[in-house]
């Protein structure tokens, strides 16, 4: 009632005022929306690479433990003399390819 001395003669001005505080609004709104969906989306990549790391590290800590578990017999000096040390015995045949 007391406000309608405000909106005479300037109802127009004042509406046109509303939709454009109302536009850039909702401008605003998206424009924030799509950049969290872009850093969420660039967070989420980032959660997956370290998830494969880690699991890598896992992999390579397992088979240190396995090895360093592993008791100290013959067969394990042979397969880290074959492995480490490119060694082989005397009486064996060795192939070589260009495979890997």
């Amino acid at each position: 009632m007391g406000f309608e001395k405000y909106f005479v003669g300037k109802k127009s001005v004042a509406v046109s005022v509303v939709r454009i505080f109302i536009a850039l609004l909702l401008v605003f709104s998206l424009v924030f929306f799509l950049w969290s969906l872009m850093k969420y989306n660039k967070i989420m990549d980032e959660k997956r690479e370290n998830e494969a790391y880690i699991q890598q590290l896992q992999d390579s800590i397992d088979e240190l433990q396995y090895l360093v578990d592993m008791p100290l017999d013959d067969a394990y000096k042979i397969r880290i003399a074959r492995e480490r040390l490119g060694m082989c015995f005397p009486d064996e045949i060795i192939y070589y390819t260009d495979m890997e």
